[in-house]
């Protein structure tokens, strides 16, 4: 699973564009979310300009 940093995110959309199943939302209030549809490919992380994605571990 990853996590979007909202202090360093631009909300440039990318994650959202590249995310193969759709697992990020922008929402009003907070910003882009991933969600629990996430398959953890980490192309979002891997493509994220300003490296505000990161891997976290669900425990």
């Amino acid at each position: 699973m990853f996590k979007i940093n909202k202090d360093e995110c631009i909300e440039c959309g990318f994650c959202k564009r590249i995310c193969p199943k759709g697992a990020i939302e922008l929402h009003s209030s907070y910003g882009y979310e991933i969600d629990l549809n996430c398959i953890s490919c980490s192309l979002c992380s891997k493509n994220c300009p300003v490296n505000a994605i990161s891997k976290i571990e669900l425990t």
